[in-house]
C-alpha cells in the first residue's frame, strides 16, 4: 500500500469546505496524492453537529498534512480496496 499525502484547496471564506451533510451525518471528502496518482476519499465524521464536524475535519487535515495516510491498493476488476485502510481516531 502506498503512502498518500493530502492535496486540497481550502477556501478560507467557506467554513464548510470539504464537508457535506448526508442523512443526519457530516462527511468529509479530500484527495490523497501518492505514486504519481491520486485517490479521492470520502469519510464519515460520525456527528450530526456542524461545529464538531469542522473540528474533526481540521484535526484530520492537520494529521494528513504532516503524517499522510496509507492508501489501500485496489482490485483492478472491482475497483474496490484489497485491504482495509488504517483506521484513525476522530477525537
Amino acid at each position: 500500500m502506498p503512502h498518500g499525502f493530502l492535496s486540497v484547496r481550502i477556501d478560507a471564506t467557506n467554513e464548510r469546505h470539504h464537508l457535506w451533510y448526508n442523512n443526519g451525518t457530516w462527511w468529509v471528502h479530500y484527495t490523497l496524492n501518492f505514486d504519481f496518482r491520486t485517490r479521492r476519499v470520502r469519510r464519515s465524521l460520525e456527528t450530526p453537529s456542524l461545529d464538531e464536524a469542522i473540528r474533526k475535519r481540521d484535526a484530520l487535515f492537520e494529521r494528513l498534512a504532516t503524517e499522510g495516510e496509507w492508501v489501500p491498493d485496489r482490485d483492478p476488476e472491482t475497483d474496490m480496496p484489497t485491504a482495509p485502510a488504517l483506521s484513525f481516531a476522530l477525537a
